[in-house]
């Protein structure tokens, strides 16, 4: 059993409305879909969702990566996972974008060959359906208050906001939230990167007697002494997302007691592989986990709810990627969004019956 052919696609979709953080706004989706077959027939699909902010990718970068990435892969094993990351870690350092694009095909491609759903194959660790937060983004307090309130009056239960333009303003966001969705929700924050130490620790103090979860990202993701000194300051517990990309990310910011959790996402990790070693670190040092995503269609969604339900140690979840596209990618099958909870395929694979390849424009093709 070989991989004999892998195909690139572009997948240009709108936002229902725009998403803004602190880092700017999107409003349209260019991702990468990439399917991977093999020679008995069985197919694999992935997502590369790359942001020139976060990762220093984007879809141009993703198709070049994968142009070196795929000569490498052909005539490969699929089964052989580690190997086959190990070819692309060889081939070029980073893009991890581009890498994740791939490996959750031959992920998908795996789980379809031998029968079983990709979250069992990862572990297995819950089944049926995982709790999801929602995501508000950026805008007037009061907007974003009739925002949160509306997500829960639909049955949400966590509640994701983004901050990280002014403390200030950030504080009342958040007060006004609070008022809006009452003391039984849980809301966490996300400055993605937008504060400075000394803001982050303002904000912070500010919001004690608002209950928050945790704070992600408060400052820039380099400055992980600069996160310990936050972390030390304020009650409300830190959570390290862009700070952490790979395994040797993780050591490094747990050895420094500079968080109290970790935000793991695919994107970051180039793919499940190591996605699952990150989470393996965190556990030994007894650091919780959240599984997030960049923003992308359902198809990414649809693989990080596999990577939730495999993993113990992933107890916070961020799942409502491909849930603000004007067009689902998946045609049939996948995960779906059921109020707050997101469903566990039953199928092989990621689960995936069909894919709206009307959306999809081909870019390159390797055999």
């Amino acid at each position: 059993m070989t991989i004999k052919k892998i195909e690139v696609f572009r997948a240009e979709i709108p936002l229902e409305t725009p998403f803004v953080i602190s880092l700017g706004a999107i409003t349209e989706l260019n991702q990468i879909i990439v399917k991977v077959s093999d020679d008995a027939g069985n197919v694999g699909w992935g997502e590369a969702a790359a942001s020139k902010r976060i990762l220093g990718e984007d879809s141009e970068t993703v198709k070049a990566a994968i142009d070196l990435f795929a000569p490498g892969l052909l005539g490969e094993d699929p089964l052989r996972l580690e190997r086959l990351v190990g070819i692309m870690d060889e081939t070029l350092h980073r893009n991890t974008a581009a890498k994740a694009g791939l490996e959750i095909a031959l992920h998908d491609l795996v789980g379809n060959i031998i029968g079983v759903p990709l979250w069992k194959f990862l572990g297995g660790s819950r089944e049926v359906s995982v709790e999801t937060d929602y995501t508000v983004t950026i805008d007037e307090p009061s907007v974003m208050a009739e925002k949160a309130k509306e997500l829960v009056d639909q049955g949400f239960r966590e509640i994701k906001v983004k901050v990280g333009q002014n403390p200030e303003e950030d504080v009342t966001r958040l007060a006004e939230i609070r008022e809006a969705v009452g003391e039984d929700t849980a809301l966490r924050i996300d400055a993605n990167q937008g504060w400075s130490r000394q803001e982050a620790v303002y904000a912070l103090t500010e919001m004690e007697d608002l209950d928050i979860q945790f704070a992600e990202q408060p400052i820039k993701a380099g400055d992980i002494d600069g996160l310990k000194f936050v972390r030390n300051k304020v009650s409300v517990p830190v959570m390290a997302d862009e700070t952490v990309h790979s395994p040797k990310d993780a050591i490094d910011v747990i050895k420094k007691d500079a968080t109290d959790y970790i935000n793991i996402k695919l994107m970051k990790a180039g793919g499940f592989w190591k996605a699952k070693k990150i989470a393996a670190i965190a556990e030994a040092s007894e650091v919780k986990c959240m599984v997030g995503g960049m923003v992308g269609t359902d198809v990414l969604g649809t693989a990080a709810v596999h990577l939730a339900g495999a993993v113990e140690n992933i107890v916070f979840r961020d799942l409502d990627m491909g849930t603000s596209i004007t067009k689902p990618l998946i045609k049939k099958g996948g995960s779906r969004l059921e109020v707050n909870m997101r469903t566990l395929p039953e199928k092989p694979g990621l689960g995936i019956e069909e894919i709206n390849e009307d959306l999809l424009e081909e870019v390159n093709s390797y055999t």
